[in-house]
């Protein structure tokens, strides 16, 4: 690659970084919008909606799937647990882990604010055809996954094995 290609690529680079951080503040004020439990905060809706997905699982393995340290993930399982959304047991593999699921009360919290997230989209998305979303989601979840790859890589790198980042060594 040329030099006048590596700028065009840096210049293209920025130019997504800046947009990402725009889409950022944007989907958080998005999220405030439809924020109907003062209890739980969206950063712990978001970990109810991941944990729904992905249960049953354990709170290392949950906070390593999002990017956030292990201190960051009990706040949040503490926030939802005190908010009957999500339970959990001790491990009958290792006693000292806990296996988490999202309780009916959680599964009925998402699915009224999914319902009001979608309701909002479709309504400020009237003339967006199904093959553009398509294309916008499979190349975000395309990007996030490549970004989260970086992120495992770097901290491995940086701080040894991706389970001695994940129990607190950070």
């Amino acid at each position: 690659m040329d030099k006048s290609s590596d700028t065009q690529a840096d210049s293209q680079i920025k130019g997504l970084l800046d947009e990402l951080a725009r889409s950022s503040r944007i989907l958080r004020v998005f999220s405030h919008m439809d924020q109907t439990d003062p209890e739980v905060s969206n950063a712990s809706h978001h970990v109810l909606k991941t944990l729904n997905s992905r249960e049953p699982t354990h709170a290392a393995d949950l906070a390593q799937f999002l990017g956030i340290g292990t201190a960051a993930m009990s706040r949040h399982l503490t926030e939802l647990e005190d908010s009957g959304l999500v339970a959990k047991r001790s491990s009958k593999i290792d006693a000292r882990r806990h296996v988490l699921w999202v309780t009916e009360a959680g599964r009925a919290k998402l699915e009224f604010r999914d319902r009001l997230r979608l309701e909002r989209m479709r309504g400020l998305l009237p003339d967006w055809d199904p093959e553009r979303l398509t294309q916008i989601s499979q190349a975000l979840s395309e990007l996030n996954d490549t970004m989260m790859r970086g992120i495992h890589s770097q901290r491995t790198e940086q701080f040894g094995t991706a389970g001695e980042a994940e129990h607190g060594q950070e």
